[in-house]
């Protein structure tokens, strides 16, 4: 079968190649040759594909740009049916966008809007950038691109528009101002938390304001404040990353220059992003395509990410005391270099290579637009939190985060982006010393959807929300039945994750008032678990590390520098006699105490796995151990 690639050779190297292509009977359909880039479009067969793979002069072979959003996905008449558009349930989730406006009465948008406030003097509150609209449809549908393939709209929350955003007259983009941006937003959470609304979306950023390590100010300190005392969730965006002049980024190509530029110190995430308390969002490559790839056969734009790549303009992490962030990533988009031009690859081309939205002028034009960033990230994550509370409704802001941290997976595309080499020297280097590439640039990585609503016979979800008061510890007894912790090679799986929102203070570089943490143990009973906790609170927790540390995917001491801290342990081979246990310990900085509660609230959120068991009653089995435990205490 027969398949176009694309090579890359030094210039010297030409016509010898090109001798070569025709001795094995490899048909080149385009070329191009610049001062510093030699390329082909080759069709080959499999066993052709061998052969340059192995080839001695050939410096890179990749698969041609393949997915992109087309001109047809664009061109969808206004007046074309869109099926009955029903309006959300009435106790169905609210979720407020902060963002330049909502244009209403959009024909996807308008069934679902509850209320619009502008908090903009002497403004409307009607976008007239086109951002928020953008935000809103991708809050509201997710998926935008699959919706309108099959054509199935069914709004499943209620929106609110909250418009703290203008358009700036001089370039057209959404902007707030500087100056009253913190009382803005102060004064729209407050007015939608009256309303209902428990979830909040934010896609802004303030470029001017890159973290630079230190102290937390700004909209990120306004926004973990209001999470914690209105006990709502705010997903915010890491901010995109456009290149710079000062150092100039890129030198030459985003194309070549990738994956490196990803982790320049011009590149780290801004204002809001470093926030604590709230999730904040990267973004992945979705389309490799753009418009022109898609329509004609000569090479003319290529990108540096593929599906699952980080997004070329994503900004990376970490924050306060090296916590990961971005936490979550979605699909945000992507860029191409145009490659004809000499001199000019740094610039770069996007159409085709974003996400489907909702278009704020469709009247004359069409219902959809497709672009791109890290804005357009967060929504999604919007949309899978609202979803979520629609099937938990008292959940706390913690438990959202918790559970969508605890269902997120790191694509290996992701985590191939790096080379080893590049990874080793991050790893050794003394600012990055023992820290992850993907994990700063990616963090948790991308939400299973599938796993993140129900249970099932071979994949459990177990949720506290409890209290812990200071230097104290609180034990949970896994309760893992014998066939999970069979002795037989199989491969099983633990997630725990925890969340909690403390209170914060700007003048301090610890910056987080109450340390809540937890360590996975196994022990012979509870008692010898608890005797080993309790007899030093301070000793312990400077010292006790998780067990199984070598099956473990993040360190303790990573995850715990987080408000929102999570681990995976891979297990083989186990005891069906061991018992292992959740350990969770709070500890107040000094200064703290007084803004702390007695009793401080943390979610906890643990999934148990085990998919090599066809016969697996793994649901079942739990939930029989835990009934059982429940007799046991009320006959105690």
């Amino acid at each position: 079968m027969a398949a176009e690639k694309l090579i890359i050779l030094s210039i010297q190297l030409s016509t010898g190649f090109e001798l070569w292509l025709q001795s094995q009977e490899i048909s080149q359909l385009d070329k191009v040759n610049l001062d510093s880039l030699l390329l082909y479009r080759v069709e080959v067969s499999s066993e052709q594909a061998e052969l340059l793979l192995n080839h001695r002069d050939v410096r890179l072979v990749d698969l041609i740009p393949t997915t992109g959003i087309s001109y047809q996905q664009l061109n969808r008449d206004i007046n074309e049916a869109l099926g009955n558009i029903s309006t959300p349930t009435a106790d169905a989730s609210k979720v407020c966008i902060l963002d330049s406006g909502i244009n209403t009465n959009h024909p996807l948008l308008g069934p679902a809007i509850a209320e619009s406030e502008s908090f903009i003097d002497g403004e409307n509150e009607f976008d007239e950038t086109g951002h928020g609209t953008a935000v809103a449809g991708i809050a509201l549908y997710g998926d935008l691109e699959a919706c309108n393939a099959a054509n199935f709209w069914h709004p499943a929350i209620w929106l609110y528009n909250g418009k703290v955003m203008r358009r700036c007259p001089e370039s057209g983009d959404a902007i707030f101002d500087e100056r009253t941006i913190e009382t803005t937003l102060t004064n729209a959470v407050a007015h939608f938390v009256d309303l209902g609304c428990r979830i909040f979306n934010l896609s802004l950023g303030n470029a001017n304001a890159p973290y630079d390590g230190k102290h937390i100010r700004g909209i990120a300190y306004v926004l973990d404040s209001l999470a914690r005392q209105y006990n709502v969730l705010f997903i915010v965006s890491a901010g995109n990353f456009r290149g710079s002049e000062e150092p100039p980024i890129p030198r030459e190509s985003w194309r070549d220059e990738y994956p490196e530029y990803l982790l320049n110190e011009g590149s780290v995430i801004i204002d809001p992003a470093p926030a604590m308390n709230a999730l904040t969002i990267g973004s992945l490559a979705q389309h490799n395509a753009t418009q022109d790839a898609q329509r004609y056969p000569e090479i003319s734009q290529l990108s540096p990410a593929t599906e699952n790549q980080p997004s070329p303009f994503t900004r990376h992490g970490p924050s306060v005391k090296g916590a990961l962030k971005p936490e979550l990533v979605a699909t945000g988009g992507n860029l191409a270099n145009p490659i004809r031009h000499e001199g000019e690859q740094w610039r770069f081309e996007m159409r085709g290579l974003g996400v489907l939205t909702c278009h704020h002028q469709f009247v004359g034009e069409t219902l959809f637009k497709e672009i791109s960033g890290t804005s357009f990230a967060a929504p999604y994550i919007t949309h899978l939190a609202a979803r979520l509370l629609n099937e938990y409704p008292d959940a706390s802001a913690n438990l959202l985060r918790a559970m969508l941290v605890n269902h997120a997976n790191m694509p290996d595309e992701a985590t191939t982006t790096f080379s080893e080499e590049m990874q080793a020297q991050y790893k050794e280097s003394p600012a990055t010393r023992n820290r992850e590439i993907f994990r700063d640039v990616s963090g948790y990585g991308l939400v299973d959807e599938d796993a993140l609503y129900r249970s099932s016979e071979n994949v459990v979800v177990l949720m506290a929300e409890e209290s812990i008061e200071n230097n104290a510890h609180q034990f949970f007894e896994l309760p893992l039945p014998a066939d999970y912790l069979r002795s037989q090679i199989a491969t099983r799986e633990l997630r725990v994750t925890l969340a909690h929102s403390p209170a914060v203070r700007t003048t301090r570089l610890d910056y987080l008032a109450t340390r809540i943490s937890y360590r996975l143990v196994k022990g012979e009973s509870l008692e010898e678990v608890q005797n080993f906790f309790n007899h030093d609170t301070q000793d312990v927790t400077d010292t006790r590390n998780d067990d199984a540390i070598s099956n473990r995917n993040i360190s303790a001491q990573l995850r715990d520098k987080g408000t929102v801290q999570s681990s995976v342990w891979s297990f083989r081979r186990r005891n069906p006699t061991e018992k292992w246990f959740v350990v969770v310990t709070r500890q107040d900085r000094d200064w703290g105490e007084p803004l702390s509660l007695e009793l401080e609230p943390y979610t906890l959120v643990v999934t148990i796995t085990d998919r090599d068991n066809e016969q697996a009653q793994l649901y079942t089995q739990i939930r029989q151990r835990i009934q059982e435990q429940e007799r046991i205490r009320s006959r105690g």
